[in-house]
């Protein structure tokens, strides 16, 4: 283990103080805060093509797709635009058509190569998007404590450096801490790059490269094929990580080698918007096995259940995710403060014995692609 210095600390205290400055400016009341001239504000990356009746735009506001969709699609309804292209991190996903029913379409390397001529990147397109992250960690303790928690605050942003590569950065803002013995220290938040590709119509990567969450820093690869109007999809991750630590004083890390394998498929039924996953490898700790998920979209919530089979024993247990209110806090042109698109939360009924243990990353890809799907925002859309 290596052992950082008191300056790296500092630097983070400061971060910290900064953007909570920041955050006291633009908490300020201003006219234009409080009633915007631009409903287009929430929107960013935005680009109208008049003469194809199409649009592409990028929005963080929103768990829900479709919520964004639809605010564009009205706004936007007296230009007679009513072709959508999403984004996601300058990347175009699909073309999304309104009419009478909602049109799901591919879009071909060629294309994708076609609008990137077409739209040259630009960082300022992008706001200066400070987002409050809440993250909660809890177990079933013992009797003198049934129920072992930690609390924090993540003051994330993230740093548009090209098109698809994304510096995700922050600080942590620790709130109460009975689940181990960290410190209550303010510390470097979950920091890494993260570089999103559509290969092709239906082919996706992503890579990142940094200080994930769960303690784990290294390099990560997940491939996900997803036909966004098919119910079959399958892909792989592979990651090579190590261990990291925030003491009181300085930064810990030991060397990477533990090596994390999955492959997996996925069937949806479309009319339930439930998805049946299987996946299976190695997962960390060189813990080798099997893990079964029910995952049901509810409009703006996701909830799931699973059941996990490895060499280090079995469990099973749920997850969620919702959206997290109130969302936008402060917006100026430039400048944005809101609060996190997504709580995502999972819990296991066997503690301590790292069955099935991964770590987590800004994203995963399944889940991201999932939200893209034709059959998710075609039920909404009825």
């Amino acid at each position: 283990m290596k052992r950082g210095g008191e300056r790296m600390r500092r630097a983070i205290q400061y971060g910290w103080w900064a953007l909570l400055g920041l955050y006291g400016l633009l908490a300020m009341p201003h006219e234009s805060d409080a009633q915007p001239r631009n409903g287009l504000q929430p929107f960013e990356n935005l680009s109208v093509d008049s003469a194809q009746h199409r649009v592409s735009y990028e929005q963080r506001l929103y768990r829900n797709p479709m919520t964004g969709l639809l605010k564009l699609a009205a706004l936007l309804e007296k230009q007679g635009i009513n072709e959508f292209v999403p984004l996601v991190q300058g990347i175009p996903i699909a073309s999304y058509r309104l009419d009478n029913t909602l049109t799901t379409t591919r879009l071909s390397r060629q294309e994708r190569r076609a609008w990137a001529n077409a739209h040259p990147f630009s960082g300022r397109a992008y706001k200066f998007d400070i987002r409050l992250q809440p993250e909660f960690i809890a177990q079933f303790g013992y009797r003198e404590r049934t129920v072992e928690s930690k609390t924090n605050l993540l003051v994330q942003s993230q740093l548009y450096v090209s098109r698809g590569l994304v510096l995700n950065w922050g600080v942590l803002v620790p709130l109460i801490n009975h689940l181990d013995n960290q410190a209550l220290n303010v510390r470097l938040a979950p920091t890494f790059l993260n570089q999103f590709l559509a290969l092709g119509g239906s082919d996706f990567l992503s890579l990142s490269a940094g200080l994930f969450y769960n303690d784990q820093y290294g390099i990560n690869g997940q491939y996900r094929h997803a036909d966004l109007n098919g119910n079959w999809s399958y892909g792989l991750e592979a990651s090579l990580t190590g261990f990291y630590y925030y003491p009181e004083n300085g930064f810990y890390h030991r060397a990477m080698k533990t090596v994390m394998v999955l492959a997996d498929v996925a069937y949806r039924f479309p009319r339930q918007d439930v998805t049946l996953k299987a996946s299976g490898g190695q997962f960390l700790f060189n813990d080798q096995g099997v893990r079964f998920d029910l995952i049901r979209q509810l409009g703006n919530v996701e909830v799931g259940f699973y059941a996990t089979k490895t060499g280090n024993g079995g469990t099973g247990g749920f997850s969620f995710a919702i959206p997290i209110p109130p969302g936008r806090i402060v917006q100026t042109p430039h400048v944005r403060v809101r609060s996190s698109e997504e709580f995502r939360w999972e819990y296991a009924y066997s503690r301590g014995y790292n069955i099935g243990t991964r770590y987590r990353l800004g994203y995963q890809l399944d889940a991201l692609l999932r939200q893209y799907h034709h059959s998710y925002l075609q039920n909404q859309y009825r």
